[in-house]
């Protein structure tokens, strides 16, 4: 019987480190965006002619809308240009930002809500381990945290 809790407690024990690990990814990842455009995107849609602010939008949809309108625009933007037969046009932009920095600023806005949404999902997998952790290891685990400290 013991070594049967032995090995679950080293099973409990890799996947408590695993999270651990993937956490600290995120903490990484939590950081400020540097933000190239204003992040107050609007165009006529379903949704009206309201702005979308890319600081707060979480629908994923939205912002591949977004990215596959802006980059429609520029292509129509080139064919217009070349069809009315002008060498060097000036670069596309969109409410005076260039399509690249709007692109941009949808790609850093879609990693930090998939960065969220994988937050979210390790903390339920912390708290399900923390459910079945033994005894022994909760203490193993106590006793490792105050070494860690007093190291400090």
């Amino acid at each position: 019987m013991a070594t049967k809790k032995k090995s679950a407690d080293d099973k409990i024990l890799a996947m408590i480190q695993e999270v651990r690990k993937r956490k600290g990814e995120i903490a990484k990842a939590m950081g400020k965006p540097q933000w190239k455009t204003n992040c107050s995107f609007t165009f006529v849609s379903i949704r009206g002619v309201d702005p979308i602010n890319l600081h707060v939008e979480t629908d994923i949809r939205v912002l591949i809308t977004i990215a596959s309108f802006l980059q429609q625009k520029e292509i129509g933007y080139e064919v217009a240009a070349a069809e009315l037969e002008i060498e060097t046009p000036p670069v596309f932009e969109w409410h005076g930002f260039s399509v690249a920095d709007w692109i941009d600023d949808v790609k850093t806005r879609i990693a930090k809500v998939q960065v969220t949404a994988k937050k979210a999902k390790l903390q339920d997998l912390e708290s399900r381990l923390d459910k079945i952790v033994s005894p022994e290891l909760r203490a193993q685990l106590e006793l490792e945290a105050i070494e860690k400290e007093l190291g400090e």
